[in-house]
């Protein structure tokens, strides 16, 4: 029994480690793609005002992303016994909510692009909606490679649906159709991808309807629902909220520092979420075990994102030099901001996973209501002291949320606030005092991208060095593996 246990704990670290390796590669592809094809965008096709015009309204097919999902696909994941029928009803209900929610929003078009004061934006935001229609063909096959953890195919889907819809988008904007080709990419790249999940699933819709299943999955995915709802407002509550009351140009320069923001965050957090759940949840009924997991996840996303996005913060100003130039330099303090919040929200994320693995999905709900409940005041109350301040008080809730975090998984698991300090805050801390560092250090060099490249250089090697010394487990873990996939490769 002993050795079984011990083959089956491993096949499960194995599984971990090449989702967490397929899953940060394809990740790092996809930003550098993304990031590639930004810097073309914005440095000669792409103005503030533009960016502006396109990010008012990207909440509305989120919201309606949202609908087609229903949740269904996290209820997916956590239903142990799984047949053909409960997918084939997920796709069916996802298709005819969507179509409805088109026609909903292409005649509500008219409505929204005068609430914006964009009243000769209405055929684009119809173009733009049609993603909502094509994104709901994949929610079924997207749920099948993500509950078998086809980790691989899933990165495969994303990073060649990324880079030829950019390749389009990047063609009609040297056609010069300005923010018509950001509405171009998105549609394409719903239609790329969801065409590529539809050949790596091994799912195939019938004509045997049976909404059945679908009543099992309600009561967990309902709540599921309302909550990404929120996810998505709290996302891009800065252009949907201010969108209202400040200029297109100053709305494009905050939607260009979350866009970067969310670069760096992402390709933390879908590392971590391609693995979290699916690994979690086979080791449910093993309490220290699943602790044990748990936390070294938790280790490694808080090793990750605090020199990432810190590191980010640190040298944005000469990183928007450099890559956007002097147009978009009003970006660089949002960035700054962004990036630190940014950093707490990728840990907040380990929470919540960790929440919905434990079939907590009203805990889940509440808390992330509460946050865009508090973040949406936070920016109306704050609005008329002007957007910075207001972005501090929410990076400040994104620290404070940590905390509650803490003591809402305490009722789940064993895990104190040393806990919280041993696995998070040494790494904010080491973070923090490499980057001043650097930054103190490299402030001395004239020529801006010495400057850039010794800061950054710095700052990891600062960071290596601090965690070498006072806490190597997580970056002996990384060595070793490395090592290993380098030596079976040989």
């Amino acid at each position: 029994m002993e050795e079984k246990a011990e083959e089956v704990d491993n096949s499960l670290k194995k599984k971990t480690a090449k989702g967490l390796f397929f899953g940060g590669f394809s990740n790092v592809l996809q930003q550098i793609i993304g990031f590639f094809f930004g810097i073309i965008l914005n440095r000669y096709f792409i103005s503030e005002e533009d960016l502006g015009k396109i990010a008012v309204i990207m909440i509305f097919p989120l919201i309606a992303t949202a609908f087609q999902e229903s949740g269904f696909v996290v209820g997916l994941i956590n239903k142990k016994n799984i047949q053909h029928k409960d997918y084939n009803a997920v796709f069916w209900c996802s298709l005819m909510i969507s179509t409805f929610l088109y026609f909903l929003l292409f005649l509500a078009a008219p409505y929204i692009a005068n609430f914006y004061n964009n009243p000769e934006l209405v055929s684009l935001y119809r173009f733009q909606f049609l993603s909502i229609w094509f994104g709901s063909l994949s929610v079924s096959h997207n749920a099948y490679l993500y509950k078998n953890l086809m980790v691989v195919e899933r990165s495969k889907i994303m990073l060649l649906a990324l880079l030829l819809s950019n390749i389009v988008g990047l063609l009609f904007a040297s056609q010069g159709f300005a923010y018509w080709s950001l509405a171009i990419q998105t549609v394409v790249y719903t239609i790329l991808s969801s065409s590529l999940f539809f050949y790596y699933s091994n799912f195939r819709p019938t004509l045997k309807i049976d909404f059945a299943p679908l009543k099992e999955l309600y009561k967990f995915s309902s709540k599921i629902l309302v909550t990404n709802i929120f996810i998505h407002i709290n996302n891009n509550i800065y252009a949907t909220v201010l969108g209202r009351f400040f200029p297109e140009k100053l709305i494009g320069n905050v939607n260009q520092a979350s866009r970067w923001n969310n670069m760096g965050q992402s390709v933390i957090t879908n590392m971590i979420n391609n693995v979290i759940q699916p690994v979690l949840n086979q080791i449910q009924d093993d309490g220290e075990r699943q602790i044990r997991v748990f936390r070294k996840i938790l280790n490694f996303t808080a090793f990750v994102a605090f020199i990432l996005l810190f590191g980010l913060a640190t040298v944005a100003e000469d990183f928007i030099r450099i890559t956007l130039t002097d147009k978009w330099i009003d970006t660089a303090p949002y960035l700054r901001i962004l990036c630190i919040g940014g950093a707490f929200a990728a840990i907040n994320n380990v929470f919540s996973n960790l929440i919905l693995t434990k079939g907590k999905s009203s805990t889940y709900m509440y808390n992330v209501v509460s946050f865009g409940i508090l973040q949406f005041l936070i920016l109306v109350l704050c609005k008329d002291w002007g957007i910075q301040p207001a972005m501090m008080i929410i990076t400040s809730l994104n620290l404070i949320w940590v905390f509650i975090w803490t003591l809402i998984i305490q009722k789940h698991i064993t895990f104190s606030i040393a806990n919280l300090f041993s696995d998070v805050f040494t790494y904010m801390l080491f973070a923090a005092l490499a980057c001043y560092s650097a930054y103190y250090i490299s402030g001395s060099f004239e020529n801006i991208y010495i400057r850039f490249i010794t800061c950054l250089t710095l700052s990891g090697s600062i960071y290596l060095i601090l965690n070498r010394i006072f806490k190597p487990e997580i970056l002996t873990e990384i060595i070793n593996f490395a090592k290993s996939s380098v030596g079976k490769k040989a």
